[in-house]
């Protein structure tokens, strides 16, 4: 990609279920503080703080602790215990936005990932227009400067990339994969689009170690 992702840009993660893309939204905020020096803010909408402690700390990535010393914030939760407490709070997912946004500003975070993008209707199924919410999110984290990572699922035996039209508006698109034929198989990431920078066309394979 020319060195990383153009500053300020807003990236797609998209891949099946075991690709890596949780992994992929940790590394990239947790080696952003520690390696980098650049705040960060992680949002999850399919795991509790307390999950994302242990799934990090396999790879040696201490979120509670950068969180306890403030560079980084964590929100959101499962699924479920969010859609009740915006229920609950008559929130809309324009609410939710723009409290990410509010986060980022207020910590001088540099780096934002959100996890699962595409559960975002069940937030909020009456709004009609998701990519609208999509849209004012990376336009205003670009504005602040800060470069996020949004991770999708894609579902099996189905070709859209994150099921809310994400990839059609956002800076870049990133897609991963874990396939092989009988008893092997090999992880490969393929980069769809980069706003801003020359990138490979090739896959690049990859491995998830400690």
């Amino acid at each position: 990609m020319g060195g990383g992702f153009p500053a300020g840009s807003c990236v797609l993660v998209s891949g099946k279920i075991g690709t890596g893309k949780s992994i992929f939204a940790m590394q990239y905020i947790a080696k952003g503080i520690t390696d980098y020096g650049e705040f960060g803010v992680l949002v999850s909408l399919e795991s509790g703080k307390k999950d994302l402690y242990n799934y990090a700390s396999e790879f040696g990535w201490q979120l509670q602790r950068l969180e306890k010393e403030g560079s980084l914030q964590i929100l959101g939760g499962p699924i479920s215990t969010v859609s009740r407490e915006m229920r609950e709070a008559k929130a809309t997912i324009e609410d939710l936005i723009s409290e990410i946004v509010e986060a980022v500003e207020t910590s001088k975070s540099k780096r934002m990932a959100l996890e699962r993008v595409d559960l975002l209707p069940l937030l909020s199924p009456e709004e009609p227009d998701i990519m609208v919410q999509l849209s004012d999110l990376k336009e205003r984290l670009g504005e602040l400067g800060c470069t996020s990572v949004l991770t999708s699922e894609i579902r099996e035996g189905r070709e859209e990339l994150s099921g809310v039209g994400a990839e059609e508006i956002l800076d870049g698109v990133i897609v991963l994969y874990y396939e092989g034929e009988g008893l092997t198989r090999d992880r490969a990431l393929e980069i769809r689009k980069m706003r801003g920078t020359e990138h490979t066309n090739m896959l690049q394979f990859f491995d998830i170690t400690g």
